[in-house]
C-alpha cells in the first residue's frame, strides 16, 4: 500500500464517528479509573497512564500516516506540473 492509499484509509478512520466515539469512550474510561485509583496503588496508576499514552500514540500514528500521504500527494502534483511545463527543459 502506498502512502497516499494509507493516508486515505487513515483519514477515513480518523473522521469516522464510530472511531471518535470509541476513542473518547476508552479515554474517558481510563481517566475515570486513574481518578478512582488509590494513591497507594502505584502500579495500577502507572499501567493506566501507559494505556492512556498508547491510546494517544495510536491516534498520532494515524495522523502521521495522513500527513505523509498529503506530502506525497503534493510532491506528485508538483512533479506532474513540472512535466507539463513546456519550458522545463530549456533551463537544464
Amino acid at each position: 500500500m502506498n502512502p497516499i492509499e494509507r493516508a486515505d484509509k487513515a483519514k477515513a478512520i480518523l473522521e469516522s464517528p464510530i472511531y471518535q466515539e470509541a476513542y473518547d469512550g476508552v479515554r474517558t474510561a481510563i481517566i475515570e479509573r486513574i481518578e478512582k485509583c488509590s494513591l497507594t496503588d502505584i502500579q495500577t496508576a502507572e499501567d493506566l497512564r501507559r494505556c492512556l499514552k498508547l491510546l494517544k500514540d495510536v491516534k498520532l500514528n494515524l495522523e502521521v500516516m495522513l500527513n505523509h500521504g498529503k506530502i506525497e500527494k503534493f510532491q506528485l502534483q508538483q512533479e506532474l506540473e513540472r512535466k507539463k511545463n513546456p519550458l522545463r527543459n530549456l533551463f537544464r
